[in-house]
């Protein structure tokens, strides 16, 4: 079995889609941890909202391409076309950052803030981010 770790990231009615996105993650992945959420700052001009942001750890015995196309699947299933980057509405983004030891997405995985939130995942265990996504519906940033 492999760690990895995927970023998950939205900045249109974030609340709702990252946890749309959680709960397919959790079917996928039972062993799944989610960190709490972060709020970042836009890194790029054509994005007018803040982002949600949060880090997903887990273990599998996927390989890449494996899981890749089921992060993609996810995020084609909340709503997210390609259009949509053009807008400047990110409905979801889930990258594959860390496979093992290997970081796949140098760039994404030095972000301050996924640096803050590895850090909280020593202090979770999978029944304290099942009770995270028991938010109430409906609620949104």
């Amino acid at each position: 079995m492999i760690t990895i770790l995927l970023s998950i990231g939205s900045n249109t009615f974030a609340k709702t889609n990252i946890d749309k996105a959680k709960r397919m993650l959790t079917r996928q992945f039972p062993n799944i941890v989610f960190s709490d959420p972060i709020l970042t700052e836009p890194e790029d001009d054509k994005y007018s909202y803040l982002f949600r942001n949060i880090l997903a750890k887990v273990e599998t015995g996927m390989l890449p391409d494996q899981i890749i196309e089921k992060i993609k699947q996810t995020e084609r299933a909340v709503g997210r076309t390609p259009k949509d980057k053009y807008l400047g509405k990110v409905v979801i983004d889930i990258d594959l950052i860390k496979y093992g030891d290997d970081i796949l997405r140098p760039l994404d995985y030095e972000r301050e803030y996924v640096q803050q939130l590895i850090g909280t995942f020593d202090t979770l265990s999978p029944s304290d981010s099942d009770s995270a996504s028991d938010s109430e519906p409906g609620t949104d940033d």
